[in-house]
């Protein structure tokens, strides 16, 4: 199977994250939707707002939803984060392969924080397509 082209990838995981930054936002001011399905839609949206500046970054792709990991991975390789990494691997717990079994334990979600975290990673992200090179 041939390789995407990093510029094709990273734009198909930007509009996947918005998807995902607006269910966030949306939901977030319902108060009938649970914590948790606010969660994982964040939670989405940094992990592929991530991946798709590994992408333009021409970075290893990988199959993690550890954003801790990914952060990582983008600190190492030079790329700045928007914010500092444990505050962005707080949405970990709500990764598909994790929020079963950890979100019995999981604090209440502060929504508004929630939705800020993921406007400032979607901004930083977007400034990153446009100019991967800076």
């Amino acid at each position: 199977m041939p390789e995407r082209d990093p510029a094709e990838l990273a734009a198909s995981l930007a509009r996947k994250a918005h998807a995902d930054a607006t269910a966030t936002r949306k939901f977030a001011a319902d108060f009938e939707i649970a914590d948790d399905i606010i969660g994982f839609h964040a939670q989405q949206a940094v992990e592929k707002w991530l991946k798709a500046v590994m992408a333009i970054r021409q970075m290893r792709q990988t199959r993690i939803h550890d954003i801790n990991r990914l952060g990582e991975a983008l600190e190492e390789d030079g790329a700045g984060l928007p914010l500092p990494r444990n505050r962005l691997s707080e949405l970990t717990i709500f990764a598909v392969p994790l929020r079963y079994e950890d979100l019995l334990d999981a604090e209440p979600l502060n929504r508004e924080a929630t939705v800020r975290l993921v406007d400032e990673v979607g901004v930083w992200a977007e400034a990153q397509l446009a100019h991967p090179d800076d």
